[in-house]
């Protein structure tokens, strides 16, 4: 059964339509993920019933549901009748004849399909260690220690909300800015308006402009030109000139947020995501380092310097573009 397995991936290779391929058995996603867990209701009445035969193998009410669960979920939504589950079931049976008209053909003992099998062994047997050294899951306690560890990784530092406009000249900038001061503005809202209008409709660097001068957040600690007014503006209210490459700058500053550290339940998805891909890596590196110092491993270094590695083709409408002709740069023209 392992064997038909394997030849079904082959034999998917070769067929044609999306909906066709996702009617193979699905692997794991990723290395070290675990395989599907049985389904709750597997010993229920009606799961070994015979929803079809293809050459006198069963498939069962059962498998078939499994298939169904293993597409995206997108996919699902389109199997809701029961005319497109026909359907479905249909291209599932048509991949099972392609696969066993593989396997009659031998394909099953192509180096292939054997290393395909190989590959699905690894990821099985990963799965497997991780589940029996708890490695799938991160509780509570472990997640706290954690954080409790890396807690400047979560530091968040102070930040600015900026907008900025760009002038030609000091001059320039300095009278903007004094365009904008000269206005009292009673709340920072409308402040904003009136220096992004100046910014849009003023500022000499035209990608600032074409954003009305919004620059977006800036964090403290940043190596930004102009660092000291971004930090030193009051907010509501507009820096100095300062300048950098683009020209002269003046800066307004319309949010502010202090540094701070977030609390353990702001972060929990990305901890546990990252406590959990870590555990994964030392438990793999711990199994494989254990197994390469089980086994008797011979490398033969001759043979392995006489290895070549062909080298990289482009794409064949690539290499028939017609070639450039190579300019002398000592003609002048």
């Amino acid at each position: 059964m392992m064997m038909k397995n394997a030849t079904i991936q082959l034999a998917g290779m070769v067929l044609s339509g999306a909906l066709l391929v996702a009617c193979a058995p699905q692997k794991p996603s990723a290395e070290g993920d675990a395989p599907r867990p049985e389904r709750a209701d597997e010993g229920a009445p009606g799961q070994d019933q015979v929803v079809a035969r293809v050459n006198g193998e069963a498939i069962t009410r059962a498998e078939f549901e499994r298939r169904i669960e293993s597409l995206a979920p997108h996919a699902r939504a389109r199997l809701q009748s029961p005319e497109q589950r026909e359907d479905f079931l249909k291209s599932v049976v048509q991949f099972e004849v392609m696969a066993d008209a593989a396997e009659e053909a031998g394909l099953g003992q192509s180096p292939q399909v054997r290393h395909a099998m190989r590959e699905v062994m690894v990821r099985l047997m990963l799965a497997e260690h991780l589940r029996e050294e708890g490695g799938a899951a991160v509780g509570d306690e472990e997640l706290q220690a954690y954080y409790d560890a890396h807690r400047a990784d979560f530091a968040r530092p102070a930040r600015r909300m900026v907008y900025e406009l760009v002038a030609e000249t000091r001059e320039e900038a300095e009278r903007l800015r004094r365009r904008f001061v000269e206005e009292a503005y009673p709340t920072t809202e409308k402040a904003l308006h009136a220096f992004a209008e100046l910014a849009g409709q003023y500022s000499f660097d035209r990608k600032t402009g074409d954003r009305s001068g919004a620059r977006g957040w800036v964090e403290a600690g940043q190596p930004v030109a102009g660092a000291d007014a971004l930090f030193e503006t009051p907010v509501g209210q507009a820096s100095p000139p300062y300048e950098d490459e683009r020209g002269w700058v003046v800066v307004f500053v319309a949010e502010e947020e202090p540094a701070r550290q977030p609390m353990l339940s702001e972060v929990e998805r990305e901890l546990r995501t990252r406590l959990l891909e870590e555990k994964k890596r030392r438990l793999r590196t711990e199994l494989v380092e254990r197994l390469m110092a089980e086994a008797t491993i011979e490398i033969d270094e001759e043979v392995l310097a006489d290895v070549q590695a062909p080298e990289p083709r482009l794409p064949a409408r690539l290499r028939d573009l017609p070639r450039l002709p190579v300019r002398d740069q000592g003609s002048g023209d």
